[in-house]
């Protein structure tokens, strides 16, 4: 919806906060207004875990943890994720050692154009001290061994997963991110080994900021957010910008980044360093003492990469790690990761959007022209993630076509997947207002 008053407002505000930048001078038009919605729930990272023990003189002892962490991001450079377990006692830390199995799940398409359950399709396992992480869809199953003569063995209660910058240098200290936390044993706070026992139950670890046991807060999605797009700027495309309010602290070792997202193609880009409103970078808010942000603000021009904002369908901020910051003029391979608020693009907008395009899939058996293949599963995959991104599903109908409409402009994946045979794929451009005609050949 446009909104005149607004408009005259924002444009003052836009002057004030952005006057760093001469490109984002706006030369007339208004601003076309959206507001962020909080996503529910947030997908952020997760661990179960399950401790066995042993009685050793009528006292419960931890020998090992087995468990799984999934949507880690992978970290870039030395930066890699620790295991660490802490005495809950006086917060003292021991790294530890863990055997894993790295587990990719897919999805597939069955007989009748439904995606199933996520399988299994690739494990490797090791023992190491340290783990990357993974791209979204990767899960680590592992294994920690405790040693027998470690005291941290006997006084242990919990079990965190810490991000260290420097992976040749290993510490634990209040300036280390953890981002998961799970106790392991139900600690009475003595000294004494015989009042502790082993909790027999699967644990599941939060994420957050973890100081010490004492000191421990679980991330939460707040706050509210607004976002403008200036439909004329000082070098001809429109600017955009977001405004958030109310945001939580991030957790220790991330950061708030907004992304530009189109929802049909997969494509997502991270624009804009984030302010408050003096104009302060809010790259390190996760160090401050404020448990809520000031005013998070980001303003970003259409550039050659991003293009023109009705060529996407939303804008989402995502919480990232620092230590796996995204390339700014790079298609991101994980963008859905930790979205906390996402917006759309204004209808005022999209309406520009150049017209879509259509896929005519026709799949028949044997050779090209033979007998018709009716029921058979064929999949419209987008550019981002790699041609991976699932834009479109559906079955062939009696005379072997499957239809697909409103898609975006450029190469697209096309596949046909036979119940019981090998997938057969071809390469299909989507020209405004065409359809493409793409032919397969199944068994």
């Amino acid at each position: 919806m446009r909104r005149q008053t607004f408009t005259i407002l924002a444009c003052a505000a836009l002057f004030a906060g952005c006057n760093q930048d001469e490109t984002i001078t706006t030369q007339g038009g208004g601003a076309f207004e959206s507001s962020f919605s909080t996503v529910s729930p947030v997908r952020t990272p997760s661990m179960v875990a399950l401790a066995y023990g042993r009685t050793v003189n009528n006292a419960a002892v931890v020998d090992s943890i087995v468990g799984e962490v999934a949507l880690m991001k992978q970290l870039d450079g030395r930066a890699r994720y620790q295991f660490y377990v802490v005495n809950g006692l006086d917060s003292t830390a021991t790294p530890v050692s863990h055997r894993q199995w790295i587990v990719r799940t897919d999805s597939l398409l069955d007989a009748n154009g439904n995606i199933t359950s996520p399988i299994d399709t690739n494990r490797s396992a090791g023992v190491r001290d340290f783990w990357r992480g993974g791209f979204f869809g990767q899960k680590l199953r592992f294994a920690v061994t405790l040693s027998g003569t470690d005291s941290v063995q006997q006084r242990a209660a919990w079990l965190v997963l810490t991000i260290q910058a420097d992976s040749t240098t290993t510490k634990f200290n209040d300036s280390t991110p953890r981002p998961l936390f799970v106790r392991f044993r139900d600690q009475k706070g003595t000294a004494t080994r015989d009042d502790d026992a082993v909790l027999p139950d699967t644990l599941r670890g939060a994420f957050g900021d973890f100081l010490s046991p004492a000191r421990q807060t679980t991330f939460t999605s707040t706050g509210t957010g607004t976002l403008l797009f200036w439909d004329v700027v000082k070098t001809g495309k429109p600017a955009i910008r977001v405004d958030f309010s109310g945001l939580r602290k991030p957790p220790r070792g991330y950061f708030y980044q907004p992304y530009i997202v189109d929802s049909l193609s997969g494509n997502a880009y991270a624009w804009g360093e984030s302010y408050d409103l003096a104009g302060m970078p809010l790259f390190n808010a996760d160090l401050g003492t404020d448990s809520i942000l000031p005013t998070l603000r980001a303003v970003q021009p259409s550039s050659d990469v991003i293009a023109q904002a009705e060529n996407y369908t939303r804008v989402a901020l995502i919480l990232e790690p620092k230590t796996a910051a995204p390339l700014l003029r790079t298609p991101l391979s994980i963008y859905s990761v930790m979205t906390v608020q996402r917006a759309t693009i204004p209808d005022a907008l999209r309406v520009k959007r150049a017209a879509l395009g259509s896929v005519q899939a026709i799949v028949t058996r044997g050779t090209q022209g033979g007998a018709a293949a009716p029921n058979i599963g064929v999949v419209i995959q987008g550019p981002g993630l790699n041609f991976n991104t699932l834009i479109g599903n559906r079955n062939t109908d009696s005379t072997g076509t499957a239809r697909f409409t409103d898609l975006p402009v450029g190469e697209v994946r096309v596949i046909a997947i036979p119940l019981g045979g090998s997938l057969v794929e071809a390469r299909a451009t989507i020209v405004s207002g065409q359809t493409a005609t793409v032919r397969l050949v199944v068994p």
